[in-house]
């Protein structure tokens, strides 16, 4: 695939000019120093680290009887992540009843996200809706290094901006034998059902000023064969201001193709999760408060360019510190509608089951 087919000068009737858009996103990236001068850095959202057995009882935390409507989503919300974690800590005491020395069981954090496209096409508006989830369990005792996983996110860890994986679960263990490599193998919750394992690689380097973060991962499902993705993503950050290009392909044996992604990022980010998920990276998912500007391409190497998308995206927290909710207008053109342009927005929350809404 040359360079000239991912602008999209072998498909006719594409947009054109689309060095008129880089030469905006340079224009945009020359005035960051000036923004980042007046900045502090971002917030980095993270999981609690306190144990759960510091964790107060359900029936301890204090009753939302006549008190608004916020303060009983807190309620709520708390007696879930107390919940979840004491079954956590019931299950990992199971396996470790023999053992003299049992670590503490830290918190498992889990996020669960919902969100939708309405993309108006000339024959009617399409609505495609997508749930987000994904737990770590944490259960020392059980492995001293082995770790247990439920998420919805696909094994080729895809940006799945072609709409082409399911968000069906899977759940599985997680061997970590060094600091960035990680073996999976587990099942997913599909019609039918059918086995994975993987083998992955992620790291971070910091190089001039840029982050460089590399990601490769080789993996196997009994549905669709063996396969290999990877990326790569750039940042440079200052202060709250970040640039980012996300490069993502992902080669499948049985279909002797490669689809790709490209997206570059330019945003106002106050808050970021860190969810440490290449796929996130690549949609700017772990921008959790903030704005920016995000274009995008996709395709495969067989077929070339399949989209383009441009948006501009807010994301704010809400009154509580676990909820919140995203707006992205965006405009899209496909080739399947003929590069037809056609309007949308991306509307969704994300609630994060990381600690309690109040220490």
């Amino acid at each position: 695939m040359g360079y000239s087919e991912v602008l999209g000068e072998s498909c006719p009737g594409a947009p054109v000019d689309h060095f008129k858009a880089l030469r905006a996103l340079l224009a945009t990236l020359a005035l960051l120093p000036l923004a980042s001068a007046l900045a502090a850095d971002p917030i980095n959202i993270l999981p609690s680290d306190q144990p759960t057995r510091e964790l107060p009882l359900p029936g301890a935390l204090p009753s939302p009887q006549g008190q608004s409507f916020g303060t009983h989503l807190d309620y709520w919300h708390d007696r879930l992540f107390i919940g979840v974690q004491d079954r956590i800590e019931q299950l990992d005491a199971r396996f470790s009843l023999d053992q003299p020395d049992r670590l503490p069981v830290p918190v498992s954090p889990f996020r669960i996200g919902l969100d939708s496209d309405f993309i108006s096409h000339p024959g009617g508006t399409a609505i495609s809706p997508r749930l987000d989830v994904d737990l770590q369990l944490e259960m020392p005792n059980l492995e001293r290094r082995l770790h247990l996983f439920i998420t919805s996110d696909s094994v080729a860890e895809s940006p799945n901006v072609l709409g082409r994986d399911s968000s069906a679960l899977r759940a599985g263990l997680r061997l970590t034998p060094l600091r960035y490599l990680d073996f999976d193998i587990g099942v997913r919750a599909d019609v039918p059902p059918y086995a994975f394992t993987s083998v992955r690689w992620q790291s971070l380097y910091g190089v001039a000023g840029f982050s460089i973060q590399p990601f490769v991962k080789l993996y196997a499902e009994t549905q669709r064969g063996l396969g290999l993705a990877s990326g790569i993503t750039l940042d440079r950050w200052m202060g709250t201001w970040v640039a980012r290009s996300s490069t993502y392909g992902n080669w499948l044996k049985d279909k002797s193709d490669t689809e790709w992604t490209q997206a570059l990022i330019v945003a106002h980010a106050q808050e970021v999760l860190r969810l440490g998920r290449y796929s996130d990276l690549v949609g700017g998912q772990d921008v959790a408060h903030g704005y920016g500007v995000q274009l995008l391409a996709a395709g495969t190497h067989d077929t070339g360019v399949q989209r383009y998308e441009a948006g501009i995206f807010y994301k704010h927290r809400t009154r509580t510190q676990w909820l919140y909710w995203h707006v992205t207008p965006l405009l899209r053109w496909e080739r399947q509608f003929n590069w037809h342009p056609d309007p949308g927005i991306n509307i969704g929350v994300d609630a994060l089951f990381w600690n309690l809404s109040t220490p």
